[in-house]
């Protein structure tokens, strides 16, 4: 009897020490008592509230209790039966509703972003139409600049061509004036020659008249 007793005890340590911890959850009720021991004699330890996590560390199947300790360490029995392994609704809930919260928030500053983008979309039009009003602006000052390129280019021909004129002009004018001077020199010559004869024949006949008026007065005397 008394092997038997120690073969059935060390067969219950050996199945609390191969135990593993698992996480779970007071079940979804108000609220479990958590007492010192495996049976609703022990005392009371504390109040567990529906949703609290804790830690499965040994289970008992013949007496129904399951060993849990706390986040803070606390270590205590509670019924097996109210324990959960998944989060019970009102963590859900609480775990939708923070999801949800979220969600909103996101949602909101996406919004936020979406409304930028719009204000900066907005903006990069005006900024668009602005360009596209300095550019055609500049395409205008290209073309009267190419104008009036192109019109100081005409003017430059024109000033040439004049310019070409002018030297023909110049050298016309110094061509006629070598011929008037040439003239004015041969026409002087003509006078000189003309006043040398005049001078000759005036000198010839000086010489004549004399002799011509003696002549008819010896004529005259001989009467």
């Amino acid at each position: 009897m008394k092997k038997l007793f120690i073969l059935l005890t060390t067969l219950v340590v050996l199945s609390f020490s191969a135990f593993a911890e698992q996480q779970a959850f007071i079940t979804d009720q108000l609220e479990v008592t958590m007492r010192t021991g495996q049976s609703s004699q022990h005392k009371i330890k504390r109040m567990l509230k529906s949703g609290k996590p804790v830690k499965v560390i040994e289970q008992n199947k013949e007496t129904g209790y399951s060993k849990v300790r706390l986040n803070n360490g606390s270590v205590g029995w509670v019924l097996t039966r109210q324990l959960v392994y998944k989060p019970v609704a009102s963590l859900q809930l609480k775990s939708t509703l923070n999801n949800l919260s979220i969600i909103k928030t996101e949602n909101k500053k996406i919004k936020e972003e979406l409304s930028l983008l719009k204000g900066e979309a907005g903006n990069t039009a005006n900024e668009n139409k602005t360009l596209s009003a300095e550019t055609e602006k500049l395409s205008h000052e290209l073309d009267s600049i190419r104008a009036t390129a192109a019109s100081a280019i005409q003017v430059a021909q024109e000033k040439e061509l004049l310019q070409e004129r002018v030297v023909n002009l110049e050298r016309e004018m110094q061509t006629i004036t070598r011929e008037n001077q040439a003239l004015q020199d041969s026409s002087a010559q003509d006078w000189f020659l003309i006043g040398g004869g005049v001078l000759f024949g005036g000198m010839l006949l000086g010489l004549l008249i004399p002799k011509i008026s003696w002549r008819k007065k010896s004529s005259w005397d001989s009467f």
